[in-house]
């Protein structure tokens, strides 16, 4: 009777801690963080939305391009831990293969594409006046931003 008693206390224990781990794990996975971006006085001539929230501490832009043209941009994002992001602003719409695509839902007027693994990279794309994606490069796997953080960081943009 007494080993089964301890048994289960130590069951009980191991599976509070693993879902323990879990909930901060999810947690943490699905943090966002301010990113602080002023368009300085060349980039104002482009319009456009940025956004204020990104999946990684510390992200700073680090270029900023505007097409010949004027209808594209293209702006880099990167931190200390080396984290890459490309925002791509076009007036064109972007073309990705219809059999990879997941089509999702961005705050409560916009619809646009997921693409979990385009040659390695995570896409989120929408339109909202100008086609917009959100390009993430992977240090290890796609994975380690969520699609739910590309969301995030679409309905971010102001």
């Amino acid at each position: 009777m007494r080993g089964t008693k301890r048994k289960l206390i130590f069951s009980v224990i191991l599976v509070a801690s693993i879902l323990s781990i879990l909930f901060v794990w999810s947690e943490l996975r699905d943090r966002m963080y301010d990113l602080h971006y002023t368009p300085n006085a060349s980039q104002m001539a482009f319009e456009f939305k940025a956004p204020t929230k990104v999946p990684f501490a510390e992200m700073k832009v680090t270029d900023f391009s505007v097409g010949e043209d004027q209808g594209e941009a293209e702006m880099s994002l990167l931190n200390a831990d080396i984290n890459m992001m490309d925002i791509r602003i076009s007036s064109s719409k972007p073309e990705y293969a219809k059999d990879n695509i997941e089509k999702v839902k961005i705050g409560s007027d916009f619809y646009g594409d997921f693409i979990p693994n385009d040659s390695g990279r995570r896409v989120l794309t929408w339109k909202d006046e100008m086609y917009y994606e959100v390009i993430y490069y992977p240090k290890l796997t796609p994975k380690e931003v969520s699609k739910t953080q590309l969301i995030q960081m679409a309905e971010s943009f102001q």
